[in-house]
């Protein structure tokens, strides 16, 4: 189907969301290009024929273990229209499933068109959102903080968001306590998890070519 977006990988998890068994697809592309993006096989689409509507389809029917579906990617707030169309569809085929969308915040305008159809947000805070230039060096790209400030206003009135941040070697522990601080101050009491960062070993010219 033409209107809804490529889902290049599925799976079943355990550990995606605290308490809950969830079905997680992965979406092509991102705006960004992370210091050490630990997804970069779904950025760039390297893992193959990817999955079929039907199977999707089927496994969300069939599927009686998942209370909860995981849209991450990439960055899955970059296909607009498609991603409502999605999120439009799994509301059709199994309405009873929770629906979260993972994003890094720099597309609050795509949030807010599926906000009212999604039960939660996994939102990456990547630096302190304070330093522009620390937040634009891990990313690859500019950061914009008002942006971002929008979509943690959109997230943060989500009963299902949670907040996350990379331990990246480049944050000291002055830049972790920022953004716990960050996240006391402006994310509604939401769930925060610091996650222990690991090396991959990115393909070449990885940062060079960074959409939009």
């Amino acid at each position: 189907m033409n209107d809804l977006p490529r889902i290049v990988s599925m799976l079943t998890s355990f550990i995606e969301h605290p308490g809950k068994i969830s079905l997680v697809i992965y979406l092509p592309g991102c705006n960004w290009r992370c210091i050490y993006c630990h997804n970069y096989e779904v950025v760039l689409d390297l893992l193959g024929e990817g999955v079929g509507i039907d199977e999707f389809r089927w496994e969300l029917e069939n599927n009686k273990l998942i209370e909860l579906v995981v849209v991450t990617g990439g960055e899955p707030t970059i296909h607009g229209g498609k991603l409502l169309n999605l999120v439009k569809f799994i509301r059709d085929v199994r309405p009873d499933l929770k629906i979260r969308i993972d994003t890094n915040g720099s597309n609050p305008e795509a949030l807010s068109r599926v906000e009212s159809l999604i039960d939660g947000i996994a939102l990456d805070i990547k630096a302190p959102p304070d330093d522009v230039e620390k937040y634009s060096v891990i990313t690859g790209a500019r950061f914009d903080r008002e942006k971002f400030m929008k979509s943690v206003v959109i997230a943060r009135d989500l009963p299902l968001t949670i907040y996350r941040t990379v331990r990246y070697p480049c944050l000291t522990d002055e830049d972790l306590n920022k953004i716990r601080r960050f996240v006391e101050e402006n994310c509604g009491g939401k769930p925060h998890y610091i996650t222990e960062f690991n090396l991959v070993r990115m393909p070449e010219n990885w940062r060079k070519d960074i959409p939009g």
